[in-house]
């Protein structure tokens, strides 16, 4: 339940800060890059030292909790103020573009801060409080509510400019204002039983090492290392997804009002919830390797889509055509989604097996380092390409419809690096040979 707020709010500004600032806001395409490409970079260090430092932490509180309690009221009251600068700032004054800049880079990078300040502890408890039996299933609780706040951080996400009432300077309704204070408010009341309840299983030792030495344990780890690549290679692409989604749909597609958009949103939300569930049947069949080349074949075959929907959308309808496109998006979207949570607590507890030790915490934060500097590199390209478009054509809208053939190669990278490690470790035998070491 924990994760509702925060990944609503995530999924939320992923989709819609990029596109507001760069349209609403007037921040010009190429600073609005850099300022998510910074966001990105300092989320993926906060994952890593936030992931350290919990697993050492001692604390009557025990040593996730507290990150949870000091980072929980940051992750709202910054993603609030995000969406506010005309309250400090004449955004409609061309010479404050820098100070525009400065404001947008500041409250994103501590807005990430605080999210992976939170969601990095609340994930390194997945094998803290399950066996690898229970936790198919509790990851299944935790991405019913990860879904639930992607819908509705994802509808939230795709109505948000619709929101913003004309200026100079454009802002935020007073409805759009009553939703975003709303979801604030959810996200510190959802947190709450993390903060109070949840306790992880007994004679858990903190870790008494050093974070290099920790650090060096995770990379050398063959599966984890080859897992950071796919994630990070796989990233590059779904970060431009999203960040592109809200643009493509009102300026490519012409769903530029909450009717036209709402079924097109729905269609890829649902197909994404679904196909979670029928990817986590799957799974126990095709095992989770196979199960993940395969989503990102669907993604890598519909991606290079997005030039030719405005065509086909002539003849079929707009919506009927973000529709066909949107489900088999959502479609490999969500083996991933289930992957991110399932894969990294697995790794942890075959290190935990094979050294007798928990680092789950350094697994979940490390991770964000790479993830998060391909996620940085994935917005300075879509920032360039779109200034680019601009430069070129006087709008965005050739950078919104080739973005997909520009970022689908890189799913093939990731599938390639899938096929050589293994992500489908036999707990059982493990444990066995183990004990016969011991023996």
């Amino acid at each position: 339940m924990g994760r509702f707020g925060p990944s609503f709010l995530m999924t939320m500004i992923t989709m819609t800060a990029f596109y507001v600032y760069g349209t609403s806001f007037q921040l010009n395409w190429f600073l609005n890059g850099i300022a998510v490409a910074s966001s990105y970079v300092v989320i993926g260090l906060t994952h890593w030292f936030t992931g350290y430092y919990s697993d050492s932490l001692v604390s009557r509180w025990g040593r996730r909790r507290p990150f949870i309690i000091v980072g929980t009221p940051g992750i709202a009251i910054s993603a609030f103020l995000l969406f506010v600068p005309n309250w400090f700032i004449n955004t409609a004054n061309p010479a404050l573009e820098l100070l525009l800049f400065a404001y947008c880079t500041i409250f994103l990078c501590l807005f990430k801060f605080f999210y992976a300040f939170v969601m990095t502890v609340h994930q390194a408890w997945l094998p803290e409080i399950t066996d690898e039996d229970e936790r198919p299933l509790v990851s299944g609780f935790l991405n019913t509510f990860n879904f639930a706040a992607d819908s509705a951080g994802g509808i939230m996400g795709f109505m948000t400019p619709l929101l913003f009432i004309p200026g100079p300077p454009q802002q935020l309704s007073e409805t759009g204002l009553n939703i975003l204070l709303l979801f604030c408010v959810i996200t510190l009341i959802f947190l709450l039983p993390s903060m109070l309840v949840i306790r992880a299983k007994p004679g858990i030792a903190p870790i008494e090492r050093r974070l290099g030495e920790e650090t060096r344990i995770a990379i050398g780890n063959h599966t984890f290392l080859g897992w950071t690549f796919v994630v990070g290679f796989l990233s590059f692409t779904l970060i431009a997804i999203n960040q592109s989604l809200v643009g493509f749909l009102q300026q490519v597609m012409l769903l530029n009002t909450i009717g036209k958009l709402a079924p097109a949103a729905l269609a890829m939300l649902v197909s994404t919830i679904i196909f979670f569930y029928i990817w986590l049947t799957g799974i126990r069949r095709l095992g989770k390797r196979r199960s993940l080349i395969l989503g990102l074949v669907i993604l890598f075959v519909s991606l290079p889509l997005t030039p030719f929907l405005r065509g086909i959308g002539t003849v079929i309808g707009y919506t009927l055509a973000a529709i066909l496109f949107f489900v088999p998006i959502g479609t490999g979207m969500a083996i991933y989604y289930l992957m991110s949570y399932v894969v990294p607590a697995d790794i942890a507890q075959v290190d935990e097996i094979v050294t007798g030790e928990s680092r789950a915490g350094i697994y979940a934060g490390f991770i964000g380092v790479p993830l998060n500097m391909f996620q940085a590199a994935s917005s300075l390209l879509l920032g360039g390409f779109m200034q680019l478009s601009v430069i070129l054509s006087g709008s965005e809208l050739m950078g919104l419809m080739w973005w997909g053939p520009v970022f689908a190669p890189f799913l093939l990278i990731a599938a390639f690096i899938l096929r050589n490690i293994d992500i489908d470790p036999d707990f059982e035998t493990l444990k066995q040979d183990h004990v016969e070491a011991g023996l």
